[in-house]
């Protein structure tokens, strides 16, 4: 039997999966999924740093969610992701029920955070990222967004 380790606390489940969009592509990326039975949720331009179009999609059975993220701007972080081998994932993004507990944990744990702390995310979220080669012992290999949304 293996040793119990301490994980995430308030983990609540995947909250979406982030897919990378060329500029240029999102309406017929939107059009597709809506063929498919997915529903817009939310869409916004998220400037600062973000630099990207995003659009929140339910699939028809619910939760988790699609989102689609196209980049605004060259120096947008999407951008770039665009330029790797596989540009369409861009992040799995982690519920949490506590931010700054989540927050608090990965960093006792050697994890390498992206931000400074919890910051504002879109449609009222609070999120932080974590670097893709979090942990150094076992690196992920993707972005890692902790969200905590006060809808769900």
């Amino acid at each position: 039997m293996g040793t119990v380790l301490p994980t995430l606390p308030g983990l609540l489940g995947i909250h979406h999966f982030a897919l990378a969009v060329p500029a240029g592509q999102l309406d017929a990326q939107l059009d597709a999924y809506q063929a498919l039975g997915f529903a817009i949720v939310h869409r916004e331009d998220v400037l600062g740093t973000d630099q990207v179009r995003e659009v929140l999609l339910r699939p028809p059975a619910g939760p988790p969610l699609v989102q689609l993220l196209c980049p605004l701007s060259p120096e947008s972080p999407v951008a770039r992701q665009l330029d790797k081998p596989r540009p369409a994932f861009a992040h799995l993004a982690l519920a949490v029920a506590d931010i700054h507990a989540a927050f608090e944990y990965l960093q006792a744990q050697g994890y390498q955070l992206l931000d400074a702390g919890p910051r504002p995310g879109s449609h009222g979220t609070t999120v932080f990222f974590v670097h893709p080669k979090s942990p150094a012992e076992a690196p992920l290999g993707y972005l890692l967004e902790i969200v905590q949304d006060p809808a769900r």
